[in-house]
């Protein structure tokens, strides 16, 4: 039995799956984000020892406290382009009512005689094939190319000031 489906349907699926991959990103890129902090929300911090830079110390440390987050490479995945393609047999088109004509025939049932006679055509898919002889039938090739983009300004900012407090400790 062939699987039909229409191709507003599948679009509309497709499209889904693409914002909802784009929000697990966001959500990982968050988590990930938050890691760089303590459960107080402080920044996690790292103790150095590196040579001292005062004339009189000779080769003398200095412990040297940085935050971890200016120290880790910053970049925003998002979706750059998806690519889709798979093998369908076009099985007809169907006539579906309009939301405007169903608002009518509701106006109907209340009284009112005016009706709009619209219909949206909807193209139906066989997504398995109905080819006998078919080798791959139903299978579907999906690329999901992603970017790196720069950081946002408030990550910048917060960047930027998460270096301004690292120094020397006393």
């Amino acid at each position: 039995m062939a699987s039909r489906e229409s191709l507003d349907n599948l679009i509309e699926g497709l499209a889904g799956a693409v914002v909802e991959a784009q929000r697990r990103i966001e959500t990982h890129q968050i988590s990930n984000f938050l890691s760089f902090f303590d459960e107080d929300n402080r920044p996690k911090k790292i103790d150095l020892l590196l040579p001292s830079l005062h004339p009189d110390a000779k080769g003398e440390d200095v412990r040297y406290r940085v935050p971890l987050l200016p120290l880790v490479a910053s970049s925003l995945l998002r979706i750059k382009e998806v690519e889709i393609s798979f093998d369908t047999d076009l099985i007809g088109i169907t006539d579906n009512d309009t939301e405007e004509e169903q608002a009518n025939a509701d106006a109907t049932e209340a009284g009112s005689e005016e009706l709009v006679s619209k219909k949206l055509r909807s193209i139906n898919l066989d997504m398995r094939g109905s080819g006998v002889f078919k080798k791959n039938r139903g299978t579907a090739h999906v690329v999901l190319k992603v970017e790196g983009k720069d950081i946002s300004e408030g990550m910048a900012r917060l960047v930027d000031r998460l270096l301004q407090v690292q120094g020397e400790v006393g």
